[in-house]
């Protein structure tokens, strides 16, 4: 036989199920933020690792004068190496529009069918690619406006312009987006390479650790040793690139967002709960005397506490079912997006058992904890407590000091000022009701902050360069000829030389070890000579000072170079390895620099003396008559064409535009998934809203009933209620720009250290304030609405007979 308390249970559900429903789905709304997060981080984390660690990525890349067949046999054979292969690297560029050109970067590979590290797989078209062609990255395809099959433009160091045909596409998971990094990688054998004009001869060792593979410093130990070997061989080791082992270039950055996605989205469910906790409170409020007759025939307050806990349980027990499914589908839907986004392929979208138990525990404990506050409370209420609820009494209402100076108000319609003052008349349920909306509001506002703040660094980096463009060169070329060859070009105003030469840490060995990818691009650093007087650019100084006539092996880092070197500070010597040859620099001084790769600038004395020759350039910046981009690419193709028919070869231009564009792709799928995370939470807190309405309307039912009896209509029954949600809406607006800032500031914090090194600035949107305000006020209304309605079409019959 079911026990009267269970069939109190069920008919408290039955004459609620309004109340019900929007505590289940404002839990399930949770449950769902979870575990699309959750869901997405474990296959993500696990098909990120999986697709890199299946290229059998190499523990180092040594550069050699020369790798023989033979030479590879004697590694291989040494106890300390697990495998060795030769390969080559060519920086050239490919021509993706009439005269306009991009970066490519070539990996020739002497046996396609034989690789053994740095794996890739054919996705398309031929393999391998036939003599005369070229293999591309499938994300490189769009940058080059091709097709399989189709002839493309090449241009290499030593060569002059050639075409290749494309015959295939591969997928190689082991390097970053082309398109984000702005950078055509393309594949080949060493007879191509020779028909481009190069030579054939491989020139790089990869090899395998043997011990501890995924250990950086046993792979640093066994480099150097290898190192002394291959010098005793008569080999000269030119320089070495250790990658993070074991890591996708963005593995980490991905990693981080998604812990910070994570942590929002329980940030969601606890507001589903406190959501659930503020409708038990309401519904406790209403149940005051039942539960003082239910202790007056004998019911212990752990008897009726755990009457509405295990309400509470049913509740989270709908909602998982509910919640669970969807948030699987969207968590594998979001996976795929962000593995498309990063170039790696998804073999399996199977979830873990534990995310769906977790899912449950959490669905089903965190509501309850948090609404074990006020069922505690309430069901701890004496008989005589219960029996004397009249709802609103002297004690807890109009005495405080704030209802007495909110009484005092004047020159508002009285209405309002009722609204007003009822708007603080349940403090606690106040209080949660703002939480939700201003967790919605500031959360809204931190992701068009963080994405104002992104544009803010991209225009201070703009605002800090004060040239056009710059061209770097395959080889040193004589300062005076490539001045008068690019001053010839019309619209070219002013030409200054900015060599760039790649540097390393001094080690003992002498070896100029960098901890970058193949690609070379993550984690370089390079010398620059930068002319003392220059205008071309004005860098913020975080410490000492900018570069001074007379600065003879004075340095200044950026703070990106610092981020290698944490320990050097102005005043201290550097001691670095440049072209295998120690050098030791003073830092004069540690500049910001945002977007630019970590850099050590020196004058151009210094720099002459690091190289051992002098009127010679690599690279140089330029300034134009017309700051427009139409007349900088137009610009740039006439110089290039003019560099070319002198047979100056170019590595690779650099512009705002593509600087742009390399960049805004890593930013803008996260400031996306921070929206959906703000629109799950102002989902939470409309329900949230549209309960404490509604609470309010039957805790004032007699209320407005005497409104009714002295005259009132239901249009001001009807403004009075929803000017009371309009007021709390437009208070949690005010909480939520208050709120932003710190999010803000921590959001912006991690995504400025993972792209910049620096913390991106603490910007303050306005269009987000704006478009928030009209989002509440809209909400505010529409949640208020019912409730409102409902309260208007209460008899003064009704109103008076309420208990």
């Amino acid at each position: 036989m079911i026990s009267p308390r269970w069939w109190k249970l069920l008919r408290d559900i039955q004459l609620a199920k309004g109340r019900m429903a929007m505590m289940v789905l404002a839990i399930a709304v949770g449950i769902f933020g979870v575990g699309a997060i959750l869901s997405a981080y474990t296959i993500l984390t696990r098909e990120i690792s999986r697709n890199y660690l299946n290229t059998n990525p190499a523990s180092a890349l040594m550069e050699l004068d020369k790798v023989s067949d033979s030479l590879v046999d004697a590694v291989r054979l040494r106890p300390e190496i697990a495998d060795a292969e030769a390969s080559s690297t060519i920086v050239a560029r490919i021509e993706v529009k009439p005269n306009e050109w991009l970066p490519l970067l070539l990996f020739v590979v002497k046996d396609f069918n034989a690789m053994h590290m740095n794996t890739f797989r054919p996705e398309s078209g031929a393999w391998p690619p036939p003599d005369g062609s070229i293999l591309l990255e499938r994300e490189a395809l769009p940058l080059v406006h091709a097709r399989v099959g189709e002839s493309l433009r090449v241009q290499t160091p030593g060569g002059s312009n050639s075409a290749v045909t494309l015959s295939g596409l591969v997928h190689d998971p082991g390097l970053a987006p082309a398109g984000q990094e702005q950078t055509v990688y393309g594949y080949t054998t060493p007879s191509t390479l020779r028909m481009l004009g190069e030579s054939d001869t491989l020139n790089i060792l990869k090899i395998m650790v043997k011990d501890q593979p995924l250990n950086v410093a046993s792979i640093e130990h066994t480099v150097s040793e290898l190192s002394s070997w291959l010098k005793q061989q008569g080999h000269s080791v030119k320089e070495v690139r250790i990658p993070p082992p074991g890591k996708h270039p963005h593995q980490t950055q991905m990693n981080s967002i998604l812990v910070m996605m994570f942590i929002f989205s329980l940030l969601t469910l606890l507001l589903s709960a406190i959501l659930t906790a503020t409708m038990i409170g309401g519904l406790l409020a209403q149940q005051v005397r039942q539960i003082g007759v239910m202790k007056a025939i004998g019911a212990r307050s752990i008897q009726i506490a755990g009457l509405y806990l295990v309400l509470i349980v049913l509740v989270g027990i709908v909602a998982v079912v509910i919640g669970l499914p969807p948030s699987m589908t969207v968590g594998r839907y979001f996976a795929r997006v962000v593995a498309e986004l990063l170039n790696f392929t998804l073999y399996s979208e199977a979830i873990p058992a534990w995310v769906y138990i977790v899912q449950c525990f959490i669905g089903i404990l965190v509501p309850l904890f948090v609404a074990l506050i006020p069922i505690i409370k309430t069901t701890r209420i004496t008989v005589r407590e219960a029996i004397h609820d009249f709802g609103i009494s002297k004690k807890n209402f109009g005495s405080r000091p704030l209802d007495a100076w909110l009484g005092k108000i004047q020159g508002l319609d009285r209405t309002l000022i009722l609204a007003l003052r009822n708007t603080f008349r349940r403090r606690g349920r106040l209080l949660l009701t703002l939480s939700l909306l201003a967790a919605a509001g500031g959360m809204f506002m931190t992701s068009l902050n963080v994405k104002a703040a992104w544009e803010q660094n991209l225009a201070d980096a703009a605002a800090d360069r004060h040239y056009d463009l710059e061209i770097r060169l395959n080889r040193l070329e004589a300062e005076d000829k490539v001045f008068s060859i690019i001053k010839s070009v019309p619209g070219v105003q002013k030409v200054e030389t900015w060599n760039i030469v790649a540097a390393a840490a001094n080690r003992s060995d002498h070896l100029e070890l960098l901890k970058t990818y193949p690609d070379g691009g993550h984690g370089s650093f390079s010398i620059r000579s930068a002319p003392v007087d220059s205008k071309l650019i004005q860098l913020t100084q975080q410490s000492g000072r900018w570069l001074q006539t007379g600065d003879i092996d004075g340095v200044v880092l950026n703070h990106t170079a610092h981020a290698l070197f944490p320990n050097i500070n102005v005043g201290d010597p550097i001691d670095l390895t440049v072209n295998g040859g120690p050098v030791t620099l003073h830092v004069v001084g540690i500049a910001r620099e945002i977007i630019t790769p970590a850099s050590a600038y020196v004058s151009p004395d210094t720099f002459a003396k690091i190289m051992g020759k002098s009127g010679q350039t690599n690279a140089l910046r330029i300034v134009m008559n017309h700051h427009d981009a139409n007349s900088i690419s137009s610009i740039t193709k006439d110089i290039e064409f003019a560099l070319e028919k002198e047979h100056v070869s170019v590595k690779a231009d650099i512009s705002e535009t593509r600087l742009d564009s390399a960049l805004n792709g890593h930013v803008y799928i996260l400031i996306f998934a921070l929206i959906v995370m703000a629109v799950l939470m102002a989902f939470v807190g409309g329900l949230g809203l549209m309960s404490t309405m509604a609470i309010n309307v039957v805790e004032r039912t007699r209320e407005f009933g005497i409104m009714r009896t002295i005259g009132g209509k239901s249009a001001t029954v009807i403004r009075n209620v929803i000017s009371e949600g309009l007021f709390i809406g437009l208070i949690s607006w005010a909480i939520s720009i208050v709120l932003s800032l710190p999010m803000s500031y921590f959001v912006g914090r991690l995504i400025g250290n993972l792209s910049f090194k620096l913390p991106l600035p603490l910007e303050l949107s306005h269009v987000a304030a704006a478009i928030w305000l009209t989002i509440i006020v809209l909400g505010s209304i529409a949640a208020s609405a019912y409730p409102a309605w409902q309260a208007s079409r209460l008899t003064i019959r009704e109103t008076l007979a309420h208990i």
